[in-house]
């Protein structure tokens, strides 16, 4: 098994800004089409305003396919729940991951999932450590983007 990275662009011509998502599959097939994406959140600069859809979309991302999130991601997101919604007219605290939206968390929640993943690291194999290190690269160049973020599921 071998990693695989593959890079597509959205435009969104409504909004005027291109988004690049970075898929990154291990054990996952390319005809796998069940995902969690991963982004950092463009904080909004108007304080009240409400959170819209190129918020979360503003920044480049990485997404999982079904398989790989299963067997490597859920055991690493699970332990970080609950969270709390760091937008304060956001969702709350959110007891679970729901893997059918948008599942946003602040800064330190964010590193809780760095931390875990890399306990999940120091037990791999070689081809899961170096899914497990660009996962963690991805994560934590996203800190620097921001101090909300948020997992996004199409299940």
């Amino acid at each position: 098994m071998s990693l695989r990275y593959k890079e597509r662009r959205l435009c969104f011509s409504e909004s005027d800004f291109e988004h690049k998502v970075t898929d990154i599959r291990l054990y996952s097939t390319d005809d796998e089409r069940i995902y969690l994406e991963f982004k950092p959140v463009f904080m909004p600069s108007e304080d009240g305003k409400d959170l819209q859809w190129e918020d979360w979309n503003y920044y480049d991302s990485i997404c999982f396919y079904k398989t790989d999130y299963e067997k490597l991601l859920l055991p690493a997101i699970t332990p970080v729940f609950p969270v709390i919604d760091p937008d304060p007219k956001g969702f709350g605290v959110q007891e679970t991951l729901d893997l059918t939206t948008i599942n946003f968390f602040g800064k330190e929640d964010w590193q809780k999932l760095i931390d875990n993943l890399s306990g999940c690291r120091e037990k791999a194999d070689n081809d899961e450590a170096e899914f497990y290190r660009v996962v963690i690269g991805f994560l934590n160049e996203f800190m620097t983007a921001s101090d909300w973020f948020c997992i996004e599921g199409n299940l």
